[in-house]
């Protein structure tokens, strides 16, 4: 070897090996671990080398699985059930002694950077693990949260970049008092070409038992009661009698914390007299199944929306969305382009919004089109991702070849 090759292979930078945490324990699968999973799916194996850690299984392990290695850390269980000053005591000692075992995790694992995939307010044993260990560590913050707990600004401050999925996460994050971070907003990607069916519109209503006669409007979330499902079944009534086939699909988890929720939901759709036209279809494993028979998608939350990845699936599925205008559904919605947006809350608006579609089928296809291709040139996946290693290399101080 001539000192010329010496040189090179010195000079070479080494993959770089990132642990990514999800740390969501409610049992439901939402945004955050698909965004996650596309994010890790599309990073260059040859620069970085990917480990995935949950506090639980999770229905998409083996999707994780596929694309890097996984494990279980689980989370420590607070004490309960004694006076406030021995269990404030016990629940310190077990947070330290939780972050000193992941430390010593993620030492075993040679990790050399740690990327907290929820928010700012989360995680907060994983961040004492990155300090004692002595690695850098950043979040993803996919929430909007105004007010943070003393141990987020104490924490969070330690962080070397918080990644905001929009611009309006980023806004609150800068409105918290939470100071001397560096912000990057950076849009969830999406590949268009990972949406789609594994089964025809037929073989979808034939499972859920829709007739094929029936148009399908729907709604795709977690129930949960700021995504906005009431706004939507209020708005029913007077659709439904203007298209009397229609059928209103609801997909998404029911955590047991959100089980109040739905049965309020219930008894609204009995009062209504709207029971025929409701179908809570509940976990959907392929979104692209309930997207492909539903002719627009609604997005109806009440509260600010972080950001709205179902828009991106809807888009990717050439489905127009009609959606709650607030947080960062402006930044992802071109009005009276890709879909229509009306003010949170307001079923009376999104009743405007929806007939409007429903009357103009060519307006449905040209929306449809319209969404594709905006998000192909705004939102793409491997930009998200690059922006992403961009920023790790900033971290580390090295271009990751």
């Amino acid at each position: 070897m001539t000192r010329r090759q010496e040189d090179l292979t010195i000079d070479k930078p080494k993959k770089i090996r990132i642990a990514y945490l999800e740390g969501n324990t409610d049992g439901t699968i939402g945004g955050s671990y698909y965004s996650m999973l596309y994010l890790v799916g599309s990073l260059d194996r040859s620069r970085i080398e990917p480990l995935v850690i949950f506090r639980n299984r999770n229905v998409l392990w083996s999707r994780f699985d596929q694309v890097a290695e996984v494990r279980v850390v689980p989370e420590r269980t607070p004490v309960s059930g004694m006076p406030t000053v021995l269990r404030r005591g016990f629940n310190l000692a077990g947070f330290l002694l939780m972050g000193i075992e992941q430390a010593m995790f993620l030492r075993r694992n040679r990790i050399q950077l740690l990327h907290l995939n929820n928010s700012v307010t989360k995680n907060h044993d994983w961040m004492l693990a990155a300090l004692i260990a002595g690695i850098p560590c950043i979040t993803h913050e996919r929430g909007i949260n105004t007010q943070v707990s003393r141990i987020t600004k104490t924490l969070g401050s330690r962080l070397r970049a918080v990644l905001c999925i929009s611009t309006a996460v980023r806004d609150a994050v800068m409105q918290s008092g939470i100071s001397g971070i560096p912000l990057y907003v950076i849009h969830n990607g999406l590949d268009p070409s990972r949406i789609k069916p594994d089964c025809s519109a037929e073989q979808f209503r034939s499972i859920h038992r829709i007739s094929s006669s029936r148009r399908v409007i729907g709604m795709i979330g977690n129930v949960k009661e700021w995504k906005g499902q009431e706004v939507v079944i209020r708005a029913l009534p007077e659709i439904v009698s203007r298209y009397p086939d229609l059928l209103c699909l609801f997909v998404g988890s029911i955590a047991q914390a959100d089980a109040q929720y739905e049965r309020r939901l219930q008894q609204i759709i009995d009062d209504l007299g709207m029971r025929e036209h409701v179908l809570f279809a509940g976990y959907c494993p392929n979104v692209a199944n309930a997207l492909n028979v539903m002719k627009i998608a609604i997005h109806a939350s009440i509260a600010p929306e972080p950001f709205g990845r179902v828009l991106l699936e809807a888009m990717a599925m050439k489905k127009p969305v009609v959606a709650s205008r607030d947080g960062a559904i402006p930044e992802i919605v071109a009005e009276g382009v890709t879909g229509f947006t009306f003010s949170p809350g307001n079923s009376v608006e999104l009743v405007k919004r929806v007939l409007c579609l429903l009357e103009k089928e060519s307006m449905i296809e040209s929306f449809g089109e319209a969404g594709y291709h905006h998000l192909i040139s705004n939102f793409s996946v491997m930009r998200n991702a690059e922006r992403t290693v961009s920023i790790y290399e900033s971290i580390m101080g090295k271009r990751i070849n």
